[in-house]
């Protein structure tokens, strides 16, 4: 049974972390736009590895409220690669012209 809630917590937390990156991309490829589906090769793993870091660097520096800094991080590093992605693909269209 533990296994399965920290699976269940394992999905939700990628999805939150992940989903609006993907979105971003998915909308991105309806519009004639796949350069930000080929980024989110380097997106993804990227926002992984950042929220760890942070996380980590979170519990060194004895943080008062652990909790909340990891709500905070988790929403930035979200919020951060979808914005990587809309840039990345508005680069694409400039190159494009």
């Amino acid at each position: 049974m533990k296994l399965l809630h920290a699976l269940i917590l394992l999905a939700a937390f990628l999805c939150i972390v992940w989903g609006p990156a993907v979105i971003v991309a998915r909308r991105l490829r309806r519009r004639g736009d796949d350069s930000a589906m080929r980024a989110l090769r380097f997106v993804l793993p990227a926002q992984l590895i950042l929220v760890l870091c942070l996380a980590v660097g979170a519990e060194l520096l004895e943080a008062s409220n652990p909790a909340a800094l990891l709500v905070a991080v988790v929403a930035a590093t979200s919020a951060l690669g979808a914005l990587a992605l809309m840039l990345v693909a508005a680069l694409a269209r400039l190159r494009r012209r």
